[in-house]
């Protein structure tokens, strides 16, 4: 191996050493690491929504008051909302199989959400999701004096099992809430509005909002990758769904040179006119989405960022780059009048549950789109389809990654074995190709021309080894798109793996941070050696090369993937290096004298 070869692989290699310590120093934003966050990975209660054990909920009709938690996404609540009623606050529950939600009282709207069949952490005893909007409750009215979050509705549940929410104003606007769960993760809910008055009465324009959303603590956070996000559907021009993960955090620097500020701003709340269907906010395995009947005339977006410790005082500790903390939503809707005598009605669903594409497909309206699946969305859903089908069979996502990456190492073996056997040719053509390139080492254009015909006389085509792998590639990315998100994987075990959605990170206790050991990126990489090394090779200081170079860059790229992504890859590479073997064997390389 040649001496430059040697200094890049061990550059490498201690950029792959130094990687954890560099990344976490330079590239995640130094406010990620500001007390707040760490007090609340040490295991403060977080604020909305935060996966970990559900507290218990309040029995229905008692009045109850829970416990304080840290505060949510505020963004657009007035000061004048954040008074405090004098009246005792009631929470009824109202619960089926797979879904729990707790109405308030105060605003009349969900305060939090328990989900029933989803648990908190990897740890199996840790007890289930529970969501707390408390601070900024879902389904909840701005802008609509009376009827707003810091107003007393009176609540009972009936006979039905459906909660009953009343509040009547002075000038004769009075709203009567229903509240009901239909089918396993959705609410029913029924808003009507009567004028009992002797004039016509204008309810202004409004927005409804769904509770926030936030990263729970200690859910690990793959680089690059923007989780928190707020979705809507449009109702017309063909836009389809607007999808904001990638843009919030891009939108604090916006606002601060729209406004001229001095840093980022530590809220923002942007308003679209663009009527849609509905609206979403969700996290990296959670959603809301909440569908006006007839839709809104358009939504509003909140955001906050992860803020410094000190950053107020000293300016130097402002983060250049803002790192999105919480997200929420609102659908807004036109002025409505209504005459004496006469009611408005208005209905909603809200979807409170998993990005599980399963279930939102069978919703309608396009709400499966929130899984972002994008121009790959036809190979997703077939990867997603072939491993529920294979683990209802073989009861562990593990196995069923193994044998999803079986099925396609079938389809695609035609081509691997076209490549393998156009590679053998090529370096039997070797000589001959040695030949053309010292008769014409003065002429490039002649030596390309001659080069070329040789392959057209002997019938080789120079691409074709590369084109097994140009082909899977599509498939490798609906396959990361997939994996990065899919509910399925949270928290599946496999071998000494006990949640495939993130890294194996074992050691973490015991190395220095951020130090982990991933021992299946590892393995990958020998198999990509050892793949590699069985490869026929038309120049074999480039064989010697990639044997290096290919395996190393390799584990640099998937050492801090999720598991289930590299087990893919390794799986594939397993059963590429058993194709090699039986061509091998079963057709061995036999040197042709071309002529």
């Amino acid at each position: 191996m040649k001496k430059q070869d040697l200094i890049i692989i061990a550059a490498l290699f201690a950029l792959l050493m130094a990687w954890p310590v560099l990344y976490s120093k330079f590239v995640e934003p130094r406010m990620a690491a500001s007390a707040p966050a760490r007090q609340e990975q040490a295991g403060r209660p977080a604020a909305a929504p935060t996966s970990g054990p559900a507290s218990a909920l309040p029995e229905a009709g008692k009045e109850e008051k829970i416990s304080p938690v840290p505060p949510a996404a505020e963004t657009a609540r007035p000061k004048e909302e954040q008074s405090v009623s004098n009246l005792p606050e009631q929470r009824v529950v109202v619960t089926n199989a797979g879904l729990s939600v707790a109405v308030s009282s105060r605003g009349g709207g969900i305060v939090s959400a328990v989900l029933a069949d989803y648990r908190s952490a990897v740890e199996k005893n840790s007890g289930p999701v529970a969501l707390d909007f408390s601070k900024s409750p879902a389904l909840v009215y701005k802008g609509l004096a009376g009827f707003s979050a810091i107003d007393d509705f009176s609540i009972v549940r009936l006979p039905s099992g459906a909660i009953l929410l009343e509040r009547a104003e002075t000038n004769g606007l009075k709203l009567t809430r229903s509240i009901e769960l239909n089918d396993k993760y959705q609410v029913l809910v029924r808003d009507v509005f009567t004028n009992s008055g002797a004039s016509a009465l204008v309810i202004p324009k409004h927005a409804v909002q769904v509770g926030p959303m936030r990263t729970p603590p200690g859910e690990y956070r793959m680089s690059g990758m923007d989780y928190l996000g707020v979705d809507a559907l449009a109702s017309s021009g063909g836009e389809g769904v607007i999808c904001w993960a990638g843009k919030l955090a891009k939108l604090f620097k916006a606002f601060m040179k729209e406004k001229e500020l001095s840093a980022l701003p530590k809220t923002i709340v942007k308003d679209e006119d663009v009527p849609v269907d509905w609206v979403a906010v969700k996290n990296k395995f959670f959603v809301q989405i909440l569908i006006p009947e007839g839709g809104a005339a358009g939504y509003r977006l909140m955001a906050d960022r992860v803020t410094a410790e000190g950053e107020d005082e000293n300016p130097a500790l402002r983060p250049k780059d803002a790192q999105v903390k919480d997200v929420a939503a609102a659908a807004l809707f036109a002025d409505k009048s209504v005459e004496p005598g006469q009611a408005y009605c208005q209905t909603y669903k809200l979807y409170v549950g998993p990005k599980k594409y399963s279930i939102l497909r069978n919703l309608g309206l396009h709400q499966e789109d929130v899984m972002e699946f994008g121009m790959w969305s036809p190979v997703c859903k077939f990867l997603l389809l072939v491993l529920n089908l294979t683990y209802r069979f073989v009861p562990n996502y593990g196995v069923a990654i193994i044998v999803l990456t079986i099925l396609i190492r079938i389809i695609f073996w035609p081509l691997t074995y076209k490549s393998t056997q156009s590679m053998k040719k090529m370096q039997e053509l070797q000589p001959l190709m040695n030949e053309v390139k010292a008769k014409y080492k003065d002429s490039p254009r002649k030596m390309q021309e001659e080069t070329m015909a040789l392959y057209r006389r002997h019938k080789v085509n120079p691409v074709s080894g590369c084109l097994p792998m140009l082909i899977q590639i599509p498939v490798f990315i609906a396959l990361f798109v997939v994996l990065r998100s899919a509910i399925e994987l949270r928290f599946a075990p496999f071998l000494w793996i006990n949640d495939l959605s993130t890294p194996e990170r074992l050691l973490a206790g015991i190395l220095p941070p951020p130090l982990v050991l991933n021992i299946l990126p590892i393995f990958m990489a020998a198999t990509q050696a050892w793949q590699q090394s069985l490869m026929p090779a038309t120049d074999p200081n480039q064989q010697k090369m990639m044997l290096f170079f290919m395996p190393i860059m390799m584990l640099v790229m998937f050492y801090m993937m999720p598991s289930a992504l590299v087990l893919y890859w390794s799986a594939s590479q397993c059963l590429v290096i058993a194709q090699q073997l039986l061509q091998k064997k079963s057709a061995p390389l036999v040197a042709h004298k071309y002529k």
